[in-house]
């Protein structure tokens, strides 16, 4: 397919509304995101996003709803692009965007929602990536943090969907960039070789705090990585204030 060969996928509904009947692209969406997300791979929805807002200050409510659902469908990103290359309301569009984001994530009804089931491919990396994630589930850890060298162990903890940050440290900039298009995904360039194996705890640790995500002793990061570093994941660790100071 489409997917196999690309880095990422961009849903332009424009696009799929010439080749397709209007009514089939819905689908076509949903169908597209779940096959990005069963190969851990980025996917964007565009495309009248916040048409109105060329012209007007304020979105229609329709518009409002689209967001929500590839929100709700599982997308990594929603784009504009009329909206804030050459509308009259740029700054208002994207803080618009924003808002529904921010609405629809902290919203009970997508807190409770019937999360989607782990995707493992019978490999050992991602057996270790979905044992990670239950993990992280199970102990309410407030931030998920793999360390990865290509990006691919951060592709297959992000398709797992934790529903917490994960804070993403690789040594390449170029990666990370590829990676900050990842849901919930925070990346970090920091080169793991660097550090001892305690040194490297202790700045995760500081990494969670300082992003907000950490804010009591009691709490719990979860990691993976691979040892020795550069090999898919193999390596689960349980991050407390207690275990740093051991």
């Amino acid at each position: 397919s489409i997917t196999d060969v690309c880095d990422g996928i961009m849903v332009a509904r424009g696009d799929l509304g010439v080749e397709m009947q209007p009514e089939d692209v819905p689908m076509l969406q949903k169908e597209i995101i779940d096959e990005c997300r069963s190969q851990g791979k980025p996917v964007i929805v565009a495309t009248q996003m916040l048409e109105s807002m060329m012209d007007n200050p304020a979105p229609t409510r329709a518009e409002c709803s689209d967001i929500a659902t590839a929100i709700f469908d599982g997308a990594d990103a929603v784009m504009l692009s009329g909206e804030s290359a050459a509308g009259k309301y740029p700054v208002e569009s994207v803080a618009m965007q924003q808002k529904v984001i921010s609405r629809v994530e902290n919203d009970p009804k997508w807190q409770e929602r019937k999360r989607p089931e782990p995707i493992v491919d019978g490999t050992y990396p991602d057996a270790a990536m979905a044992s990670a994630t239950t993990l992280a589930q199970a102990l309410k850890s407030k931030a998920f943090v793999v360390v990865s060298k290509s990006g691919a162990s951060v592709n297959r903890a992000t398709r797992m969907r934790p529903g917490i940050p994960i804070i993403a440290i690789t040594p390449n900039e170029s990666t990370n960039r590829a990676l900050a298009l990842q849901k919930h995904v925070y990346p970090v360039t920091l080169d793991p070789t660097k550090f001892s194996s305690q040194g490297l705890y202790s700045e995760i640790w500081d990494l969670a705090k300082s992003y907000g995500f950490v804010t009591d002793d009691k709490e719990t990061v979860v990691l993976a990585m691979s040892e020795p570093f550069g090999l898919p994941a193999n390596t689960i660790k349980v991050i407390t204030k207690e275990t740093l100071e051991a």
